[in-house]
C-alpha cells in the first residue's frame, strides 16, 4: 500500500519497522540512563508524617481561634510599617513574640537550641525561610515581654495572614504558608 498524499511512498510494513526500532532505540537508552545515573527515589521536605518525633508541628485544625485584637501593640492590630506595631504575646518560655508588618513574625529570647549568642528566629517578608542569625537582630521591631498576654493552650491567633498558636505542653508554634517554627522548652523547629 502507498501512502503518496503524505509524501511517503514506502509500504505499511517498512514503516512499522521504523516505529519499532526507534521505540526499542529509547526503551534502551532510558535503561542506559538509569544504570549510568542510579535510582532516585522522590524527595520530601519534610519527615515522614507516621514518626511523631520527626514532624512535631501541631495540627490547627485541633485549636480554637480567638481574637488578636487583645495582642495588638499600638492604636491598630494590623502591622503597620515603619512603626510595625502588630499582635505581640509572651511564652511559656518567656519570650517575646509577635506578628508585624505584611505577615512577618518571630520570636526574641533564649531560643532553645539556637548558637550562642542568637536571639531571635523568625520570618521576615521577603525571606526565603524561617532563620535564626545576626540579620534578624537589625530587622526585628524593638519588643518587650512586659505586659504581654500568653495565647491560651489549645489556642490560636490569626494577623496579616500568620498564625500563633500555643500547644497543650506550652510549646510556641508560628505559620505563614510554608514558613514556621515550633519552640518547645528544649528543642526549636525550623521549616521553610
Amino acid at each position: 500500500m502507498m501512502i503518496s498524499a503524505l509524501g511517503w511512498h514506502g509500504d505499511l510494513q517498512g514503516l512499522r519497522r521504523r516505529v519499532g526500532r526507534i521505540g526499542a532505540g529509547l526503551a534502551i537508552v532510558s535503561v542506559v540512563a538509569s544504570v549510568l545515573t542510579g535510582f532516585v527515589a522522590p524527595a520530601h521536605a519534610e519527615p515522614a508524617s507516621g514518626d511523631p518525633a520527626a514532624a512535631p508541628y501541631p495540627e490547627l485544625r485541633y485549636f480554637t481561634e480567638i481574637d488578636a485584637a487583645p495582642y495588638a501593640v499600638g492604636d491598630t492590630p494590623a502591622a503597620d510599617f515603619p512603626d510595625q506595631p502588630g499582635v505581640w504575646f509572651v511564652t511559656a518560655q518567656g519570650l517575646s513574640c509577635g506578628i508585624w508588618f505584611r505577615g512577618s513574625f518571630g520570636c526574641t529570647g533564649a531560643i532553645p537550641g539556637a548558637p550562642a549568642g542568637i536571639t531571635r528566629i523568625g520570618w521576615i517578608t521577603g525571606d526565603t525561610r524561617v532563620h535564626y542569625d545576626w540579620t534578624l537582630a537589625i530587622r526585628f521591631p524593638p519588643t518587650s515581654s512586659q505586659g504581654l498576654m500568653t495565647i491560651p493552650a489549645l489556642t490560636y491567633i490569626t494577623s496579616e495572614g500568620t498564625t500563633c498558636a500555643t500547644t497543650l505542653d506550652g510549646s510556641t508554634y508560628c505559620e505563614r504558608g510554608p514558613f514556621r517554627f515550633m519552640i518547645t522548652s528544649t528543642h526549636t523547629w525550623l521549616n521553610g
